[in-house]
């Protein structure tokens, strides 16, 4: 499955363990983690515009995405939260992680399946909040 990262989730990502990927993996097939250019930029904008913690962590959230997950261009971007759901509405092959209340419910509502962590456990949100 591929899954469209939020800002939130790389952060997210950088700062903690995280656990029960394999169990996703179980559910829902190999976890393929996307990272829109326009996450990158916003990434650079915390990491100009931060204290010296938040500015690593951003530095560091960059440097692991280019490493380790696929990099896409998917188009610039005036709101980032706004231009993931217009995304993955029209491009219904896409999860998303992230760990936005606001962009989550946004997402629930728009029936996406949605990635998120809780208490440092991957959970499929969908499962917890709609039902």
């Amino acid at each position: 499955m591929e899954i469209i990262c939020d800002t939130s989730f790389i952060i997210a990502l950088v700062s903690n363990p995280v656990k029960c990927v394999d169990k996703i993996e179980s559910e829902v097939g190999n976890l393929e983690f996307i990272v829109p250019t326009f996450v990158l930029d916003e990434l650079l904008s915390i990491k100009r515009k931060s204290g010296p913690k938040k500015s690593m962590i951003a530095d560091t959230a960059m440097r692991i995405s280019k490493m380790k997950f696929e990099i896409k261009d998917i188009g610039k971007s005036k709101n980032v939260d706004n231009d993931i759901l217009e995304y993955v509405s029209k491009n219904r092959k896409f999860a998303v992680a992230t760990l936005d209340n606001k962009l989550l419910n946004r997402l629930i509502m728009a029936d996406v399946i949605t990635i998120t962590l809780s208490k440092n456990k991957m959970i499929i949100a969908n499962r917890y909040f709609k039902e």
